[in-house]
């Protein structure tokens, strides 16, 4: 073995061209397949850490004339929405707002979203440090608790990834809050910076956006068929909030991303893998060449008693 090796090395030294093309197109061709297909996976196949991300939905309608709205729903519609049998939990967020620090010298704003108690359960990723949200920081009927969870990028930037940041107190707007938890790198909704607890009202003004988790083996088409007379109910309730006429169309959480982004990464794999056929294709070309050149002394080798795998290990 030693002398193959020894062999193979000095041949190496005499024709390093011949190694290096075909190391680089190998290179080319499987690096750049790895990484687009690391991207697919990324995003269409892996997105989300949600336990249970594949049976969380968006509830949309679609009007009329086949444009897709988003919807809004009030406090008690939200109650009500959780009692539906095709549902394992729904939370509830509200908007995106930048708070200001003001307990530094350097005032920074701080993307921020509420998300209702009960969001911790409903995603299910557990907190890197401290806890998430819990139905008991924000009970029914009564204000939330000065409590804030922290997303990991804001962790590190403002707090230098301190681990005994839990417990700690952060000022937004001049009102103090308690770091309760830092959430894992790959959590985020709506690119929040903080997440804090929120009170639903009851004010039919005031309208959240639904965050619904389905029981499962519940298709969308059956979510979808129980939502229908629900939602109609919420339209005579609040006429504000959704189309005159519309049909409830449920998505996964990745569809939209899918149908803008799912044909193009398709056709972007296909094509490095077409490179890293092409970059196989030209080694093998120079290993025939190579063989073809070296036929004589193969054959010599051949005659004096080489074995097969010899003469393939010294190819």
């Amino acid at each position: 073995m030693l002398q193959d090796l020894r062999y193979s090395w000095r041949e190496l030294c005499k024709k390093p061209g011949l190694a290096l093309t075909a190391i680089t197109s190998l290179t080319l061709g499987i690096g750049a397949t790895t990484a687009v297909f690391s991207v697919m996976y990324g995003l269409l196949a892996n997105p989300y850490p949600y336990q249970g991300a594949n049976r969380m939905i968006h509830i949309t309608v679609l009007t009329e004339s086949g444009d897709r709205r988003w919807i809004g729903i009030t406090g008690p519609q939200l109650k009500a929405l959780r009692q539906l049998k095709s549902f394992e939990s729904v939370a509830a967020s509200w908007g995106t707002w930048n708070l200001t620090t003001t307990d530094e010298d350097l005032p920074e704003d701080v993307p921020s979203t509420q998300l209702t108690a009960n969001a911790g359960i409903h995603f299910g990723v557990p907190a890197l440090l401290g806890r998430t949200l819990i139905p008991s920081d924000a009970p029914d009927g009564q204000d939330p608790q000065p409590v804030v969870v922290l997303s990991y990028l804001f962790w590190q930037r403002h707090f230098n990834a301190d681990p005994s940041v839990v417990g700690r107190r952060i000022q937004l707007v001049h009102k103090n809050y308690t770091i309760i938890g830092v959430l894992p790198s790959r959590f985020t909704w709506e690119d929040a910076a903080v997440y804090l607890p929120l009170k639903i009202s009851n004010d039919s003004n005031i309208d959240y956006s639904p965050l619904v988790k389905l029981k499962p083996g519940v298709t969308f088409a059956a979510a979808n068929a129980e939502l229908q007379p629900l939602l109609e109910q919420f339209a005579k309730e609040t006429p504000t909030h959704f189309p005159k006429k519309f049909r409830v169309q449920v998505r996964g959480l990745n569809e939209q991303f899918e149908e803008h982004l799912g044909h193009s990464l398709f056709l972007l794999f296909g094509a490095v893998s077409l490179l890293l056929f092409i970059g196989c294709a030209n080694v093998s070309i120079l290993l025939l060449a190579r063989g073809t050149a070296r036929q004589h002394e193969l054959a010599i080798r051949s005659a004096i008693g080489a074995s097969r795998w010899r003469i393939q290990l010294n190819y």
